[in-house]
This record gives structure tokens, C-alpha cells and sequence, in this order.
């Protein structure tokens, strides 16, 4: 059921729909005998992934479709509890109630509450007949809960950007511009779209040029829209250049029915201008996926099928990035449905709290057909979807480079450094796309972690420094190592220089320091106090106990704990901010202990990507000057490297 923070189940309605066969009588959720009468736990982003023939588009387009759009949050896990209490009372007090009424009386079904609590109405009264079940607080309370949490209808402006999609414009036999929308037929005949009942806007690309000049020459709010469009192409494309996108329009020739000069022109500030036609597949596959997102009105409802078509897999994560994280269109507060093959989309959101994917598999019906599908909410940690679709870093052979780290808190810690190091506009940074430019490498575990870290016999040293060369030959590395205090000859530190005599890799050891969280700065601990603090003594008097907690930040500074594990800083940090009543402040089960000897971070992933969350800026960041050398020193290898 409804697990996740910031959630909502989304009851599946056919009833009242005005196309015979819409319906989802087809679709299971994993283990349940019963159709699926809701999607559990809808996301600001959902991905529906599977192999051909799952079922995914089939479902997205039949969400489309419905007409009545009910949320509720634990709802359905309420009235089931409820139920399950109400029949353990019956079977107890069965002998004074079962002359008047059966257990289906007092019981809900959850699909008749969506429009009315009349029937919780009638069953209270029902109840209060009978001392033995009214007077029991639990069924009072859960009465109380359903009523309170009755599903709520919202009104869905809808956006379907489907497969059938291009930013070119189709050309008669006269050399004249179609200008139908085809595709738009084509998709309303196939699938029984509607688009009077259905109120959804279906962009193919087609007329994609209309568009750009109604936004153009339309009202404020519009332009305004388009401009964060232009925005975007800007920062992502052409290193933060004006760029201007028109619909180039001659009014005589368009009076004699002469348009086959109708291009989109792309003018980028020191360049020639450019028609949309001539940039790369990748980029205008983009733009037909931006622009309505961009020019969507606030609250709706985008349904993309298969957004990976012509994009390489760094551009999927800009889109994704964008989706999630651009602050113009996190203020409009869309919601998206994607159905994809991409395992790159798994992969980059598996672990977003603003995501909730769904795998669809086929599976057989009463007759051993198949004819019935699957769908099974992924949690995060769930990793049986990533081996049956075969997930690996294959990015590391599509980006420029690679930066090799030991694991995903370093992944982190060296994003959020990266980001914020370009996003300060006196360090007159390029913005470097992550899996096209670059693309991360986490070698814990793998055979390079043995290499650089354990004893091994000649013959499978050598071997494994063979493949790490192997690999070197089509992809340049730049290999991150914590010291963990090794001198210059310990045997990570030996075997670490002889990498060096790879050209196309470049190892970069933090030096003086026992892991890669003592190079932060005083601030950004003042910012993570949420981490590793006692968060009900936080809550109970915040400014007075950050005050307090910044004070002692000002004695038992990190810089001093340098080579030494982490939880020694934060354990005398602990001891010096002290106590409220018999509790510390600071948790000391953040970091582990060995003999009562403070060690490192038992989250080492939840403070780093608290960090990243937090988009800090390089004004913090700078004052750690590990920092300052690891990030430039990597932007410097990125850029050397991109072509």
C-alpha cells in the first residue's frame, strides 16, 4: 500500500467512461487475484518499465483516457484494516448480531466510498446498535480515519507526447509544408482517443513551428514560458549563450499559399543562425520533449511514451534532470507518467524520493494464456528489476571520460562540488553533462578495489592492471583514492603509481586525510546538523539548539580531525555541545565504534547525498582547499577531455 512520504494512490475509474473497452481488468498488482483498482503510491515522476509486450503503454494510454482522476492517501490501507477488525468483533459477538445483520453490512468496499460517505454514515449507525462494537475505540478511530481520507477528485489538464513524434516538417510532392497533423489522426484512430471527452492535448511536433510562433506573439504569461524554454537550450546546449528560437514567417508568401520557408531558425549570440533541421538528432529529440513541458500550464499532467528515442544516454539524464530538479518547472508542479525501455532511466532514478517506478511483466491468465499483466511498485532497494533488464555502467564507454571513485558517497560529494563549482559565474565554468562529457565509475568491489587495496599474487596483479589499461585505451580515468593515512609506501600508494604509467590515467589521492569527509568545511556541517543530530530535541527548540551546536563548531573544528576517522570529530563535537536533560544532541549511533574508539560514518550515503540535496555553494565549498584542488582539478580533466 501507500508506503512513501508525499505519495498518493491513484484509483483506476472506468465506470462512467464514455469508450466501450476502457477498462483495466487486464492489470494485476503483484500477488493479487483481483484486477488493479488503483496504482499505489503516485509520484511527482512515474516510470512504467518493462520489456515489449508488458503492457505499459497500453496502461498510460488507458490513463489517459479516464476521465475521473481520485487520489487518497492510505485510504485503501485503512478500510482494509478496518475490515479485517470488524470481522474478528463479528465472529466474537456473532451470537447478538447475526440476527439483524451480516458481516458485508459493517464491512467497506473501498470503490463505492469514492464519490459519497454515505454508506460510512449508514454503517455507524448500524454499529451504534450494537454496545459491543461501539463502544470499541479502534473501530471509532478507523470510522473516523476513513472519513477524514476519502479519495479526492482533481481536475487533469493532460499532455500525451507519444511515439510517434518529430521535429521535421513533412513535405508535400509540390514542395509544400503539410499541414495537418497526421500523426495526431493516426494516434486518434488507433488508440479511440477522444479529444473532446478525453481533454488531452496530443503533441506529435508537427506543429511545432505553429507553436513557437503562437508563443511567441501570445500573451505574457506564455512568452515568459518560452523564454525559460530558450533558457534551458541556452545553459544545456550552447554554454549559456542567448539564444533565441523563431518561427520564421513571411506574411505575402504565406498569403499565396508559398510556406515551404516556414523553418524553425535557431540564433545563437556570436553565430550563424541555424534551422532546427541542422542540429543533431539528439538535441531536436529534446526540444520535442522540452518545449511542451516547458509551455505546459501549472498542475498538468505529462504523458511521455518512450522519451530515450534518439537520445544518447548522457541526454537522458539532462532530461531527467530537468524534470526533477529545474526550478521553473518544479513551481508549476507537474506530474509525469513515462512508459520506457531505457534502463538508463532505472538506473539514474531508482533512488529518487520524487519517483515512484513500476516494472510490467506479462503473466498468464486462468487458461495459461497470456493475457493479463503484472505491475509491481518498486521500492528503493528493490534490485530485481535492475538484473532482469540487466542494468551495468555501460556509460562509462559512451561519456568522453571517466572519473573512477571508490564509492557513491564520493560519487556525491564530487557531483555537488562539480555543480556548484560551475553554477558560481566567477569561476566562468562550462556546463559539463554528466554521462556525455563524464560519467562516474564506483571500483568498490570490482577487481580494481582488490588491486589497489589487498594482497595479491604477481600473476593476478598484473593481470588486473592489464584490464584497468585495457579499459583505459578507449576511455581517459581520472582515479579518486582517500589516503586512509597510507604513507608512500604502502602497497595502495605503490600500486596507485604505477597506474600512473597510463597517459589516459590520471590518479588523484587526497593526501593528509582519512577519508573523504574530513576535507568539509566547518558551514557544511552546520548545514547537516538534520543528520546527525537528536531530531526531537532539534524540533523541541531549533534556534537554541543550533546556536548551541554552531557554538561548539566554533572550538572542535573538522579541519583539526584531518587523519582521523570522522567519528572521532563528531564524538567530541558530541560531548562539548552536550546534553538536553538526559539525551545528547548528537547521535552518537551516526558513527561506529570499536572498543569504545570512535570510527567512521555508518551512513556514509546519507550525509552525502544530503549534501547534494542541499545545492550548497562553491562560496562554502571553497573554503576546504581539498576541495577547491579536487574539483578544479577534475573540471580541468573533463574539459581537456571533451570533445
Amino acid at each position: 500500500m501507500n508506503t512513501k512520504n508525499n505519495t498518493f494512490d491513484l484509483h483506476l475509474i472506468s465506470e462512467n467512461s464514455h469508450f466501450i473497452g476502457h477498462t483495466f481488468s487486464s492489470y494485476f498488482l503483484i500477488n493479487d487475484n483481483e484486477h488493479a483498482n488503483y496504482l499505489p503510491n503516485t509520484n511527482n515522476i512515474n516510470i512504467f518499465i518493462g520489456s515489449n509486450n508488458s503492457g505499459k503503454s497500453r496502461f498510460m494510454r488507458e490513463l489517459i483516457k479516464m476521465e475521473e482522476w481520485y487520489f487518497s492517501a492510505k485510504f485503501i490501507n485503512k478500510v482494509l484494516l478496518y475490515n479485517n477488525l470488524i470481522k474478528d468483533l463479528y465472529s466474537l459477538y456473532q451470537h447478538n448480531i447475526e440476527r439483524y445483520y451480516k458481516l458485508e453490512d459493517f464491512q467497506f468496499d473501498y470503490k463505492s466510498l469514492i464519490n459519497t460517505d454515505l454508506e460510512i454514515i449508514s454503517t455507524k449507525s448500524k454499529i451504534s446498535s450494537f454496545p459491543d462494537l461501539y463502544t470499541n475505540n479502534k473501530i471509532i478511530t478507523f470510522l473516523k480515519e476513513i472519513s477524514n481520507s476519502l479519495p479526492q477528485k482533481i481536475t487533469v489538464k493532460k499532455i500525451f507526447i507519444p511515439t510517434l513524434r518529430t521535429a521535421h516538417s513533412l513535405i508535400n510532392t509540390t514542395d509544400k509544408k503539410i499541414e495537418e497533423d497526421f500523426f495526431q489522426q493516426t494516434i486518434l484512430k488507433n488508440y479511440k482517443f477522444k479529444l473532446d471527452i478525453h481533454k488531452v492535448q496530443i503533441f506529435t511536433g508537427l506543429h511545432l513551428y505553429k507553436e513557437i510562433l503562437n508563443a511567441r506573439n501570445s500573451t505574457k504569461d506564455k512568452r515568459v514560458r518560452f523564454e525559460s524554454f530558450e533558457k534551458f537550450i541556452s545553459e544545456n546546449f550552447f554554454n549559456r549563450k542567448t539564444v533565441d528560437i523563431v518561427a520564421e514567417y513571411n506574411f505575402d508568401s504565406n498569403s499565396r499559399g508559398e510556406n515551404s520557408s516556414n523553418n524553425i531558425i535557431i540564433h545563437i549570440d556570436g553565430e550563424a543562425d541555424r534551422k532546427l533541421y541542422e542540429l543533431g538528432d539528439g538535441i531536436q529529440a529534446l526540444i520535442l520533449l522540452m518545449f511542451p513541458i516547458f509551455m505546459a500550464e501549472e498542475g498538468a499532467y505529462i504523458f511521455i511514451d518512450e522519451p530515450e528515442i534518439n537520445l544518447h544516454p548522457g541526454i537522458q539524464r539532462l532530461f531527467l534532470d530537468q524534470i526533477s530538479n529545474n526550478k521553473t518547472l518544479r513551481e508549476k508542479n507537474l506530474k509525469y507518467f513515462i512508459s520506457t525501455h531505457s534502463n538508463h532511466f532505472l538506473d539514474l532514478t531508482i533512488k529518487k524520493d520524487s519517483v515512484s517506478i513500476y516494472s510490467f511483466s506479462q503473466r498468464k491468465n486462468q487458461n495459461g494464456n497470456y493475457k493479463q499483466f503484472e505491475i509491481r511498485n518498486i521500492n528503493q532497494g528493490d534490485n530485481s528489476i535492475l538484473k532482469e533488464i540487466g542494468v551495468n555502467n555501460s556509460s562509462v564507454f559512451l561519456a568522453n571520460c571517466s572519473i573512477w571513485v571508490e564509492g557513491v558517497s564520493d560519487r556525491n560529494y564530487i557531483k555537488a562540488f562539480l555543480k556548484a563549482y560551475i553554477d558560481d559565474t566567477s569561476n566562468k565554468a562550462e556546463i559539463l553533462k554528466e554521462d556525455i562529457d563524464f560519467a562516474f565509475f564506483e571500483y568498490a568491489g570490482s577487481n580494481i578495489d582488490h588491486y589497489i587495496f589487498e594482497p595479491l599474487s604477481s600473476e593476478t596483479e598484473e593481470d588486473i592492471k592489464k584490464n584497468i589499461n585495457a579499459l583505459a585505451l578507449n576511455n581517459k580515468i581520472f582515479l579518486v583514492a582517500d589516503s586512509d593515512n597510507a604513507s608512500g609506501e604502502t602497497l595502495k600508494a605503490t600500486r596507485l603509481n604505477k597506474l600512473k604509467e597510463n597517459l589516459n590515467i590520471k590518479t588523484n589521492i587526497l593526501t593528509n586525510i582519512r577519508e573523504i569527509e574530513n576535507i568539509l568545511p566547518t558551514d557544511i556541517w552546520t548545514e547537516a546538523i538534520d543528520f546527525y543530530c537528536n531530531s526531537s530535541l532539534i524540533r523541541k527548540n531549533e534556534v537554541e539548539a543550533t546556536d548551541k551546536i554552531k557554538k561548539s563548531l566554533n572550538k572542535i573544528k573538522p579541519e583539526d580531525y584531518k587523519k582521523k576517522y570522522i567519528g572521532e570529530f563528531l564524538n567530541d563535537l558530541r560531548n562539548d555541545v552536550g546534553k538536553d536533560g538526559k539525551e545528547y544532541f548528537i547521535n552518537k549511533s551516526v558513527y561506529k565504534t570499536n572498543n569504545s574508539i570512535p570510527g567512521t560514518l555508518v551512513n556514509k550515503r546519507g550525509l552525502s547525498e544530503l549534501v547534494l540535496d542541499k545545492n550548497i555553494s562553491w562560496d562554502i565549498y571553497k573554503k576546504s582547499k581539498e576541495i577547491v584542488n579536487l574539483t578544479t582539478s577534475i573540471y580541468k580533466f573533463i574539459k581537456e577531455n571533451k570533445i
